[in-house]
């Protein structure tokens, strides 16, 4: 029986019991993040301050660079295989990526807040699709699991994300990496470590890709999905005495054709609907959903750069630490693609362009571990100021077929065919939409050690957000069932929150920590940018607004946790578990009535379960670890949802789970390593599983069976022989050995009601288009190190 048949049938109680006394999982925390204490244990910063990951009383994964080198980690969207109840998907844009905990996430490709707060060396960033680049140079990456609300703010809902890159040396040092890989991939990457003086260190790091892409398209016989990309980072660390002062700059840029293959599900229309399809348009577009072939009109395009500025300074007053963080990031992703009908004739094409220019400013307190009040008190404080200026753009472009296939024969053709000969139907609709977010905050958390052995934890954060912004929809005649002409300025929100955790800490005996944890976090209220159809806003004679649906109101988390941190055998076994539920309200959701998303409050969900992380290493040169997490979600009211699309109205789907929500997901690895004679060289092995359960895939909260995907399990694995000191290293690896194919995203056919593609299969299908999922790949790499 499989690993993913054993977790379908089994008891959510028996899998956590069974994980705990059988083989420990995969490596949550197999290597250190930030530094090492001389102990060996692993130190990270989820608390704003250096401690061990064993003595934080949250859900944590922690990865360091050489763990994610290992498992072919390479960017954000691959985390999930090794890191437990996160989650990525990207969709047909780049610039539209979810990145989720627990099952919770949003969608980018509007002005939805996220659920998951990113941090890149401190610094939030606010649109996740800013972060696909391939990570360079990486020291450590945190996944907190959870609302982080108190030390991270609004929108870490959910949790929060930090990565975190190398800090420069004081030695000269560097390496320099060559890679090939499957698909005509190419890539060098590397780091230099400079000492400038007796307390100043720089450290750049660089990289560059080339990649052809897997996806062959028979229409016109090209590859696509590949990009050319290049990535510097700068910093520099200066030692002034009780002052450190780090510096960063960072640049990335990513060219290419942006293109993500969604084959068209032949099971999810009637053999006649088809077979019409295919008669009609050239052959159809490609029905395997388990080749690497596309058949569709292409207009393709991807430019997005991502640059950013940092400076941190941390100030020792005494035995406490003033830190001051400021930062500046622009990002532009200007993307063209079509055919966003996906077939094999020009219908239409969409170019999307993603503004967004942000500003952090925090000011931190951190007191000295337990010496306030004779041992009993410690605490961190702080002052937060974000302002982001974030400008979205859809431009809609009619192709050469549209016409004759979308507008009825008639005069309305005639019509149509003569716009189009103006201008190519370049600007059919036109969206321009724009916003302004300002947040302040000050926070604090506190730990009162009640006992050598107990300590209680209070900590709180108070937030006031301002947003305004404008909203701008032209629209041709022609088009006007695609988008609706629409224009107003954005009502202002403002409003605050305060976010609070209560956490009770146990430490029975060395090496052992039980939790009890409550807390909060909130999304903030926001505006619709989706196109509508009819418009979201009603107007009088004179244009002024009398009502709009393009505001939704804040969504709201409170989180409860039980959990144990435990080391034994000299920290050679270490098994954590962690039960929570999260009580979610005013559920932001994104509602789609077959050709545009709205945004509203969707009703109350409740996502809970168990995570189960543990790592065992009997030997120097052998570890076994991994991770298993049980989910059951549910929404607890729900009596607004999507219909089926074939359907009117709404539908109630209290008890449903929500997306991207399996019951279980898990990961396992092995390491091995040993000596190659006595010459110094030596070799090592890594193996890792990654499996996910059946979940609906779907963009749309409506149930439908159509979008849901059965489980699936990834194997990859990893064999280095590297030199005497590790001066040198040749790797060969391997990511989904097997082939496995399965459904990342599901998506509705565009204009499947127009296309008679609604109700053919049951009434409420329609037709469905699945994201292809990553082929099996292999490469090889060489380093060197100086």
């Amino acid at each position: 029986m499989s690993v993913q048949n054993l977790c379908l049938r089994a008891s959510p109680i028996a899998l956590i019991v069974a994980s705990l006394i059988a083989v420990p999982a995969f490596a949550q925390e197999a290597e250190p993040v930030e530094a090492a204490a001389d102990d060996g244990e692993i130190l990270v910063t989820a608390q704003k301050r250096s401690e061990s990951a064993q003595n934080v009383p949250i859900s944590i994964a922690v990865f360091n660079g050489e763990t994610l080198a290992k498992a072919n980690v390479a960017t954000v969207l691959d985390l999930g295989r090794v890191a437990t109840n996160f989650q990525t998907v990207r969709s047909s844009n780049t610039g539209s990526t979810r990145i989720g905990i627990r099952g919770v996430g949003s969608l980018a490709n509007t002005l939805i807040e996220p659920s998951v707060a990113v941090f890149v060396d401190g610094v939030y960033v606010p649109r996740s699709g800013s972060v696909l680049g391939a990570f360079l140079d990486m020291e450590g990456v945190e996944v907190l699991r959870g609302p982080q609300g108190t030390l991270f703010g609004r929108n870490a809902s959910v949790g929060a994300l930090s990565l975190r890159s190398a800090t420069p040396k004081d030695e000269f040092s560097g390496e320099i990496s060559g890679e090939l890989g499957s698909f005509d991939r190419y890539k060098v990457s590397g780091h230099v470590n400079v000492p400038l003086g007796e307390n100043i260190a720089a450290r750049i790091a660089g990289m560059g890709q080339w990649y052809k892409g897997p996806w062959q398209n028979r229409l016109d016989g090209k590859r696509y999905g590949g990009s050319d990309d290049v990535s510097f980072r700068g910093t520099i660390r200066a030692d002034l005495g009780n002052l450190e002062w780090i510096l960063r700059g960072d640049y990335t840029k990513m060219n290419g054709d942006g293109v993500a293959n969604f084959d068209f599900d032949a099971s999810s229309v009637s053999p006649a609907r088809l077979a019409f399809l295919q008669s009609a348009f050239a052959g159809g577009p490609d029905t395997n959903l388990n080749d690497r072939m596309m058949n569709q009109f292409m207009a393709t395009g991807l430019q997005d750069t991502n640059w950013g500025i940092s400076s941190t300074a941390s100030l020792d007053v005494g035995e406490s630490t003033l830190k001051l963080v400021n930062s500046y990031r622009v990002w532009k992703n200007d993307q063209l693609d079509g055919d966003i009908i996906y077939f094999p004739v020009s219908l239409a094409s969409r170019r999307s362009l993603f503004d967004s220019k942000s500003h952090n400013h925090e000011l931190q307190f951190i007191s000295p571990d337990r010496t306030w009040l004779d041992g009993k008190f410690d605490m961190v404080a702080g002052i937060y100021y974000f302002q982001e200026d974030f400008a979205l753009s859809e431009v809609l472009n009619m192709g050469s077929s549209f016409c004759n296939v979308l507008v009825p024969a008639g005069p309305g053709r005639t019509a149509c065919n003569g716009y189009y000969a103006t201008a190519n139907g370049i600007g059919a609709t036109d969206q321009d939409v724009f916003q302004n977010v300002r947040s302040l905050a000050a926070y604090a958390q506190g730990n009162l050690h009640l006992s050598e052995k107990l300590t209680l934890t209070l900590g709180g954060r108070w937030t006031s957000d301002k947003k305004s912004g404008t909203y701008s929809q032209t629209s041709s005649p022609f088009t006007q069932t695609l988008r609706a002409p629409e224009k107003l300025t954005y009502p202002g929100i403002k409003e605050s929150r305060f976010t609070y955790r209560v956490s009770l800490n146990y430490k029975p005996a060395d090496g052992i920590l039980i939790f009890a944890n409550h807390s909060t976090g909130y999304k903030s209220s926001g505006y619709n940018s989706g196109g509508g159809i009819p418009s979201l806003s009603t107007f009088d004679t004179n244009g002024n607004l009398i009502s709009t649906k393009r505001l939704f109101d804040r969504e709201t988390v409170k989180n409860y946790e039980l959990g144990i941190k435990s080391s034994w055998l000299d920290r050679a076994l270490k098994a954590n578990v962690t039960l929570y539920r999260m009580d979610i309200a005013g559920f932001q959701d994104r509602a789609f009535d077959g050709v545009s998303f709205v945004v509203r409050n969707a009703g109350n969900l409740r996502q809970q379960g168990a995570e189960v992380d543990l790592t065992m290493a009997p030997a120097r040169n052998f570890s076994v670890t991994g991770s298993l997490a049980y989910l059951d979600s549910k929404f607890t009211s729900f009596l607004g949802a999507s219909n089926l699309p074939g359907l009117t109205g709404t539908q109630d789907l209290t008890g449903k789970p929500n997306t991207f929500s399996p019951e279980f997901v898990g990961n396992f690895a092995v390491d091995w390593s040993g000596d190659i004679g006595s010459s110094g060289m030596g070799w090592a092995l890594n193996g890792n599983l990654a499996f996910t359960s059946d979940q609906y895939v779907g963009t749309v909260n409506d149930a439908n069976p159509q979008s849901l995907a059965d489980g699936y399990v990834l194997l990859g694995a990893r064999f280095t022989v590297h030199g005497a000191d590790d001066r040198w290293s040749l790797s060969v690896f391997g990511r989904n050995l097997t082939n496995t194919h399965y459904r990342p995203l599901s998506v509705y056919q565009p204009l499947g009601a127009a296309l008679g593609l609604n109700n053919t299969v049951f009434a409420g299908s329609t037709a469905n288009r699945i994201q292809a999922s990553e082929p099996r790949s292999y490469g090889v790499t060489a380093t060197v190190r100086f």
